[in-house]
């Protein structure tokens, strides 16, 4: 590793310029600079050249097109940098803190990957349960402390463990809407790499396309999810360990039965169903799927 490693960010975008524009401000205002950025779009519209365009004076920042698919825009993008010691996967609706980068060059050391919290508008956190500590991470906690736009991965873990899977994360071409980065990661773990957790790190979120809690649609996106959150537990996990990642959605619905919490209840069948669709590769009867990126 350089004395000052030289950090990349690669950002898939499927066509939010607003929210795109914000990330690169963000990445401008670091204390410590990117040495490269490229923008994968999969937009298929202007809007995102147009940001790009504007930013080009202030930014290393190149862009390349690929057809839809989070995993194989991330490993386009990849493929497309010079040389870099350390990578990056924010997403184009998420942000930096002025420190971010320079706080993952001082905390990934000898580490393969480094982890950091993601936070939402308000400051707190977001999707995971992060921890207020730092730690080294296991097949338990990688689940709970380590999100894909939240994790820097060295050039060499990269070489060593591979690309993202293409079969995985939103906008493939399966059923298996996410769990590439909880894959990755994981064979990074079986291969013998470390992989930190480090609080100090953090990155913001503002997802617009998140349905709101309790409708429909946030019962479906829970289903869809839930369905790559199976198939890395079938890949990865023995027959123990599915049974209680099936076990969890089950007593958080039957909890929300007693409770009365009927629309509750349902979000959480949804992931039980979804885990269960993963883990067996059997799609059960629904009235609608949804295979977008969200």
């Amino acid at each position: 590793m350089n004395p000052t490693p030289r950090v990349a960010l690669v950002v898939t975008t499927i066509g939010r310029p607003e929210t795109l524009d914000r990330l690169l401000r963000s990445v401008l205002e670091q204390s410590s600079p990117v040495t490269e950025m490229m923008v994968v779009d999969q937009s298929g519209e202007t809007g995102t050249a147009e940001v790009v365009e504007r930013w080009r004076d202030r930014l290393p920042i190149r862009r390349v097109t690929t057809p839809r698919g989070l995993s194989a825009g991330r490993n386009a993008g990849v493929a497309a940098l010079g040389d870099h010691d350390i990578v990056g996967f924010p997403d184009d609706d998420t942000w930096y803190a002025p420190d971010t980068l320079a706080r993952v060059r001082e905390a990934i050391g000898e580490r393969g990957v480094v982890s950091g919290m993601l936070l939402d508008a308000a400051g707190r956190p977001a999707q995971l349960a992060f921890g207020a500590e730092p730690a080294v991470l296991d097949s338990t906690t990688v689940w709970s402390q380590a999100i894909e736009a939240t994790c820097f991965y060295t050039s060499s873990f990269m070489r060593a463990v591979g690309d993202f899977d293409e079969g995985l994360g939103a906008g493939c071409p399966t059923p298996w809407q996410s769990g590439e980065g909880t894959d990755l990661l994981l064979r990074g773990l079986r291969s013998g790499w470390s992989i930190a957790y480090d609080p100090r790190i953090t990155v913001y979120e503002d997802n617009p396309s998140v349905p709101a809690a309790g409708t429909r649609e946030s019962r479906l996106r829970a289903r869809h999810v839930a369905r790559g959150t199976g198939r890395v537990y079938r890949r990865h996990y023995g027959r123990r360990d599915r049974l209680r990642t099936l076990a969890r959605p089950l007593g958080g619905a039957l909890l929300s039965v007693v409770r009365a919490r009927w629309a509750e209840a349902g979000w959480h069948l949804q992931r039980l169903v979804g885990r269960l669709e993963g883990i067996t590769g059997i799609l059960l009867p629904a009235r609608r799927h949804i295979y977008s990126r969200t």
